[in-house]
């Protein structure tokens, strides 16, 4: 069996750290991606190395920086020819009614949850077309559907 490649951001906690364990227990090497948690993302890079053939690796950056994303990418490459699922993850939440929220509030949820997606499928659809194969998995919220109070940045984000 030919190894295969996973790129989880937001992997630290929640969902992305489920999607990171339950990939590593398939056979994967996860890179795990984030840009706060270091010592989150080191718990789960121990417990997908304590797995039998698990293997993993934590490249962290700033997802809404198309150049940090880059970067990442190129960290990538260096231990992997492709790339074969990428799971665009990560996600924050920074509350507020519209009437007092901030500017930096709105743009910060704006680049992590729904730029940051924009910047890694950029940087990995060269190399799943080179490759002919390749999955990208958006993570989505009801919020964006729905609403919620003091949300609008985060709603917007996930719709």
């Amino acid at each position: 069996m030919n190894q295969k490649y996973i790129l989880v951001t937001g992997a630290s906690r929640g969902i992305g750290r489920s999607i990171a364990l339950k990939f590593a227990r398939e056979g994967y090497h996860v890179f795990l991606n984030c840009r706060t948690s270091l010592n989150e993302l080191e718990e789960v890079q121990n417990k997908i190395l304590s797995m039998p053939g698990g293997s993993c690796t934590i490249t962290t950056g700033d997802v809404g920086d198309p150049d940090q994303v880059r970067r990442m990418f190129q960290e990538i490459h260096k231990i992997c020819p492709g790339l074969d699922v990428l799971v665009n993850n990560a996600g924050i939440t920074k509350d507020g009614l519209m009437m007092r929220m901030s500017e930096g509030q709105w743009d910060a949820v704006i680049a992590v949850n729904l730029k940051s997606a924009f910047n890694f499928i950029h940087a990995c659809t060269p190399i799943m077309m080179r490759q002919k194969q390749g999955s990208i998995i958006n993570m989505a919220s009801v919020v964006g559907v729905h609403g919620n109070p003091g949300q609008c940045n985060y709603s917007a984000s996930k719709a």
